[in-house]
């Protein structure tokens, strides 16, 4: 064996070279898998306490890092069509009822793991309501989404979440079914430019 090794030395040599090189590879991989992992937002959009109007909608951070949330766009369609408004600011409470200029939106750093009460399901309507000018009645929306754009220290780029519900009558009431378990996170290229135009639209605006 050991006249083998020693007649096949460069051969030796380079198949250790190969493995190491190999395991470095795979050891760099797994060390890249998990930077990626930490810098990776994760928006979370959901409704506390019933699932009628009057549900509150809950923004949480479950990223490892803090973001910035830049703007709350409600989506709403109806039986005259769909309309989008910006709702991050609390267009339905009046100059005397906000203690600090920051009491009057929900622009602003949000922590890992903390989240945001934006008002029920109703206040978003009304802040649409008033935004938009349009009668905006409870019976004609059949579908609502939220979508909550931020910003991420870990990224130059836009991050984004969205979720859409049904509004359906059941007994009398309004009911809110989400179409998924979750917020879908808007991570393509496609998916944040789109987001994107549609900010500068309501920059404008």
């Amino acid at each position: 064996m050991w006249s083998w090794l020693a007649n096949n030395a460069a051969l030796v040599q380079v198949t250790l070279s190969g493995v190491t090189a190999f395991v470095w590879i795979v050891y760099l991989q797994i060390i890249v898998s998990s930077l990626r992992h930490q810098r990776r937002t994760e928006i979370l959009i959901h409704l506390v306490g019933s699932r009628g109007l009057n549900a509150r909608t809950f923004i949480s951070n479950l990223g490892l890092e803090p973001v910035y949330l830049l703007e709350i766009m409600l989506t709403i369609w109806s039986s005259d069509g769909k309309r989008e408004t910006s709702v991050v600011n609390r267009t339905e409470r009046g100059k005397d009822e906000v203690s600090s200029p920051s009491a009057a939106t929900f622009q602003g750093p949000l922590k890992s793991s903390d989240f945001v009460d934006i008002g029920s399901i109703e206040n978003l309507i009304e802040r649409a309501r008033l935004n938009t000018a349009a009668d905006l009645e409870p019976g004609e929306i059949t579908q609502i989404e939220v979508t909550v754009a931020a910003n991420s220290a870990a990224t130059s780029t836009i991050v984004a979440a969205q979720r859409t519900f049904n509004v359906t009558l059941i007994d009398g009431d309004y009911c809110l079914c989400p179409l998924t378990l979750y917020a879908k996170q808007l991570r393509s290229w496609w998916a944040r430019y789109r987001v994107r135009q549609r900010l500068l639209y309501h920059l404008g605006q």
